[in-house]
């Protein structure tokens, strides 16, 4: 695939174009908020932090470096390196509409929202439609079983003084499941740990990626996002025709790597940076 530029835009027109919020988002804010009496539930933990909102991306920060992502900067196993140099972008499941996944997913250009209720948490995210369910420890939340992988894995919380701890493993193989630009796999021993804290506007999420099989040390993420009160745009509506588009690009013959389309765009503009100006002009105005 040599054209990713043209890809990058496609998924930009599409963010812009879609409709209204989802009746599950509005099913979602209609749940109890924090403190809430819930019959049969056990006592819960002290006061949780004011997570709750809706937040827009600002700065990401892998591994120290500004983003984009830095796929040659990881230190990957000798599994990891022979899957990278073997990936094809043309094979990953994101062209047939499968779901972005942490740590990616974290670095999209998109918004997402926090919804704090008793006993868990709601991580709700314009791409690709993905709703998360975070356990908050001691409310008897459901163990995943044998067969229960899956995209965004399961996600256990707890609150330590002013963050949200979450905690994601049983993953199921995921093709770009590191790096879903630049073709890193991830295992099912990926285990993800996201601290989340709020200062006035400003949420801070730092993200730290495990996985012994391809990755010989962790990967450690920070993020900023702003918050605001502009909804989510929902449903994300991915199409499978228009999905597999810029598969259209690829080149079977001399293969496609992360060097032939620059990963990430590094000239994107964060959508939180968007709207700190756009409140700037207000202000002048």
């Amino acid at each position: 695939m040599t054209n990713r530029r043209h890809a990058s835009e496609l998924n930009m027109n599409r963010w812009q174009t879609r409709g209204a919020s989802s009746w599950l988002a509005a099913a979602v804010l209609l749940m109890p908020v924090p403190g809430a009496a819930q019959e049969g539930l056990p006592p819960g933990p002290p006061p949780a932090p004011d997570l709750t909102g809706r937040y827009s991306p600002l700065t990401c920060a892998p591994n120290g470096a500004n983003c984009p992502f830095i796929v040659a900067d990881l230190k990957l196993t000798a599994v990891g390196q022979k899957m990278w140099d073997a990936y094809e972008e043309v094979i990953g499941p994101k062209f047939d509409c499968a779901p972005a996944t942490p740590p990616s997913l974290f670095a999209d250009p998109y918004r997402f929202a926090i919804h704090q209720l008793t006993d868990r948490v709601i991580l709700e995210y314009e791409k690709d439609d993905i709703i998360r369910t975070v356990w908050l420890q001691g409310w008897g939340h459901p163990e995943p079983g044998p067969y229960d992988a899956s995209w965004q894995g399961h996600s256990v919380g707890r609150y330590e003084g002013d963050e949200l701890v979450v905690v994601t493993d049983r993953y199921q193989y995921d093709p770009h499941g590191i790096e879903d630009f630049g073709g890193i796999p991830s295992s099912t021993l990926k285990r993800v740990t996201e601290r989340y804290s709020r200062v006035g506007d400003r949420l801070f999420l730092v993200a730290t990626t495990e996985d012994p099989l391809i990755l010989e040390e962790p990967i450690n993420f920070e993020f900023e996002y702003l918050a605001g009160p502009e909804p989510l745009i929902l449903p994300y509506g991915c199409e499978l025709d228009q999905a597999r588009f810029a598969t259209r690009y690829a080149d079977p013959e001399r293969g496609t790597n992360l060097a032939d389309f620059g990963g990430r765009d590094p000239d994107l503009v964060p959508l939180g940076v968007r709207e700190l100006q756009q409140r700037e002009a207000q202000q002048d105005q």
